[in-house]
């Protein structure tokens, strides 16, 4: 997959002229790059619900730097305490994902949106924050007319009697995925991978380097080969050592091409394709 293009800052004319050289780098036609924009040459937009935790918050980075118009929605409506330059670029907005009226206004005219909602807990707050919350997600972006839904969902590792720990994770996964396939059949892509490492932000003075722990068994897998590696994955139990590692870098640059790209089908990218693109 190619390296996502520099955004253009400038609109107008010239800004158009930019952003349709930028689309094209990235395998978009030019009448894709103009379909997209309005007649006042505003770039696509994107939203990202999440957009504040681990993962949504490189979702945005990567999007703004992608030269998209990026809305981020969280229940507290805040940004993440990431200092970076990119924070200001994206709006910042409050919404439930179970309470549709909070956020349907932000779908309006959205091109795409990103779900990195997702959450442990007890056995009914997991089955409600992966699985009903995102259906909820879902069906008032189709509902909005939105061409494009991505989905971080995640790899289940073979690990026999994981049910009875994370059963309603699991079922709350497979249920948004499901919904995904009816809503968005052609268009609606669900990401799955293993464990997501990158520095982590856990407060304005501390910051958790977690590639330190798993780029080296990232490093590991890649050597033995996918063939290996996933035949290994397979074995129950152990097993699960031998699922790749994925950074949140990858993650973030796989899930803005699948919201914006037309070129890429709807379906699943697991944790091997996903592994792939580390490389």
């Amino acid at each position: 997959m190619a390296q996502l293009f520099v955004r253009a800052a400038a609109l107008g004319s010239k800004g158009r002229s930019a952003q349709n050289v930028a689309w094209l780098a990235r395998g978009f036609s030019s009448a894709d790059a103009t379909s997209s924009q309005s007649a006042a040459a505003e770039p696509p937009k994107l939203v990202v619900f999440g957009g504040r935790g681990f993962v949504g918050s490189h979702v945005c980075a990567e999007a703004v730097n992608s030269g998209l118009n990026v809305v981020g929605v969280s229940r507290g409506g805040t940004p993440p305490l990431s200092r970076d330059s990119w924070v200001g670029s994206v709006t910042w907005a409050r919404g439930n994902a179970l309470e549709p009226q909070s956020f349907s206004r932000h779908l309006e005219g959205a091109d795409a949106v990103v779900s990195c909602i997702g959450a442990f807990g007890t056995q009914a707050e997991m089955l409600k924050l992966n699985g009903a919350a995102n259906v909820s997600l879902i069906e008032a972006a189709k509902a909005a007319g939105v061409k494009r839904f991505v989905y971080v969902s995640a790899h289940i590792p073979n690990i026999p009697g994981i049910d009875v720990l994370l059963g309603g994770y699991i079922r709350g996964k497979q249920a948004a995925e499901e919904a995904l396939r009816a809503h968005f059949p052609a268009t609606g892509v669900a990401l799955r991978p293993g464990a997501i490492y990158g520095d982590r932000v856990v407060s304005t003075n501390l910051t958790l380097p977690l590639g330190y722990a798993f780029r080296p068994i990232e490093a590991l897998l890649q050597r033995m080969g996918p063939q290996a590696a996933r035949s290994a994955a397979e074995i129950p139990l152990v097993g699960a050592a031998f699922v790749p590692p994925v950074s949140v870098e990858v993650v973030a640059r796989v899930a803005v091409r699948a919201a914006m790209d037309p070129a890429v089908p709807g379906g699943v990218i697991d944790v091997w394709q996903l592994a792939a693109e580390a490389k």
